[in-house]
């Protein structure tokens, strides 16, 4: 396993986070105290730090990434940002929550590998779509939160020209005045042409790469858990620690890319500062 500094690396962090932050992961880093909801206007929480995620989907070498999440509450709504990617929720202090989703994820080109840097580059893609969510609340305390998620993301331009669909559950309360916890799972279905782009090995590459040619094909993607311990300093600054762990499956696992190059098993690890406003 090596280690290496790639800031360009950084949309890693939301696919490695098993979904990701946003999926089924009640975020109590940033939960909102009743005072601070009855305030009014603007408020929000911005996050930074420092993470580790694979250097590729499927890659065995780590990268060094920002850790960057935060949202911003105005006029009923929420943006939540995380690392590359933004959701805006319409109905943030509803049980029932929906919006659109946006990500940036960069392609895949200069990587470790010498054999996967071979291939030809993966240019990078905008992508869209929506989200829902439900969200329990006091289920055995009063702090307790559990939600049930989906949501499903498209690419717009010709960075993979697939979709994915991921589904997630969560789990967070507080440990006391200053420690919160949150646990979460998810799923991701990925269509033909996302599996093809990222684990595919069409002819011209197997002749560039010396890797056999394979054709991945639409299914489920990986599974992964995760969890965020968050410790509170004061009324608006608390650090963060967050670690996942994402299991490739099917034929993006079968892929001579991560098999024969790679690991099916995906880590992602970060600390954070938090600060409200």
């Amino acid at each position: 396993m090596q280690f290496r500094s790639s800031p360009s690396r950084c949309a890693l962090l939301a696919t490695a986070a098993g979904i990701s932050l946003t999926l089924g992961f009640a975020d109590l880093s940033s939960a909102q105290t009743p005072r601070e909801q009855d305030r009014g206007g603007i408020s929000g929480s911005i996050s930074g730090g420092v993470g580790v995620a694979p250097d590729f989907e499927g890659s065995s070498d780590y990268d060094v990434v920002p850790f960057i999440f935060g949202d911003v509450n105005a006029l009923g709504v929420r943006l939540e940002i995380q690392g590359l990617g933004a959701r805006l929720n319409f109905r943030p202090d509803r049980p029932f929550q929906f919006g659109p989703v946006f990500s940036y994820r960069p392609g895949r080109e200069d990587v470790s590998n010498d054999v996967v840097d071979r291939l030809e580059d993966i240019d990078d893609s905008f992508e869209a779509g929506g989200f829902v969510s439900y969200e329990f609340t006091e289920l055995f305390r009063p702090t307790d939160s559990f939600a049930l998620s989906a949501e499903v993301l498209a690419d717009l331009g010709s960075g993979h020209e697939g979709w994915t669909a991921s589904f997630g559950a969560g789990y967070g309360t507080s440990l006391g005045d200053r420690w919160r916890a949150g646990v979460d799972a998810g799923v991701t279905w990925a269509s033909d042409d996302y599996m093809q782009t990222y684990f595919g090995v069409d002819r011209a590459n197997s002749v560039r790469s010396g890797l056999p040619v394979f054709d991945a094909e639409a299914g489920i993607k990986d599974v992964g858990v995760g969890a965020t311990l968050t410790y509170v300093l004061s009324d608006r600054w608390s650090v963060s620690g967050r670690a996942s762990y994402t299991r490739l499956l099917g034929d993006a696992a079968d892929s001579p890319i991560v098999e024969q190059e790679g690991s099916p098993d995906q880590f992602f690890g970060g600390l954070g500062l938090t600060f409200r406003y």
